[in-house]
């Protein structure tokens, strides 16, 4: 037989997503850390219509989701500077010429250039900083959007912490089909 869900919802104590992880490890830390409340998983719930067979036939029900049994503090309440999660505040969109693209084909722009940059702060802030398509980032050059004439699309803000920020968004976007038992628990997907 075929095992058609690969992978198990691992939550927080509090009940957020924290990652995923291979059914089996599922399994063995369940087994494994069952009377150690400061490791130990719970399973909260079973794939409904996969299975893998055990001697003479016996079916054994998957898990699906599983919850920590102590509250682990893996992410901040700010949502952590980068590449990465500009693209992500503005959806893989360049902010001047409003167009999608892949991660690879975009790259980051000043919209007040360093060069004239008049506070005696960092300009690489996310109030400053835009998803920009390798060709727009070109015609603006060294200008600001006034100048270049290049609007952008919406203004740059601190994002606040949402669950596409966190690494287990990364995990999420590989999966075809999100199964129906994780759902409640990714109500921002």
């Amino acid at each position: 037989m075929k095992i058609k869900h690969k992978r198990c919802l691992l939550l927080n104590v509090d009940y957020t997503p924290i990652t995923l992880i291979s059914w089996k490890r599922a399994i063995v830390w369940y087994f494994k850390y069952e009377n150690n409340s400061n490791y130990g998983i719970d399973i909260l719930d079973f794939y409904k219509n996969d299975h893998i067979l055990g001697v003479a036939n016996k079916k054994f029900p998957i898990p699906a989701i599983t919850k920590t049994k102590r509250y682990f503090h893996v992410h901040n309440d700010r949502v952590v500077f980068s590449r990465k999660n500009i693209f992500i505040r503005d959806d893989y969109t360049c902010q001047y010429c409003n167009k999608k693209f892949e991660y690879k084909d975009l790259t980051y722009d000043h919209v007040i250039p360093k060069s004239v940059w008049p506070y005696n702060t960092t300009s690489t802030c996310w109030t400053n900083i835009v998803t920009a398509c390798v060709s727009c980032n070109n015609k603006k050059g060294n200008r600001t959007p006034k100048q270049a004439n290049m609007p952008l699309s919406k203004n740059p803000v601190r994002p606040e912490r949402r669950l596409r920020y966190l690494p287990i968004y990364e995990h999420l976007s590989t999966i075809n089909e999100i199964p129906e038992e994780w759902k409640i628990y990714l109500p921002e997907y």
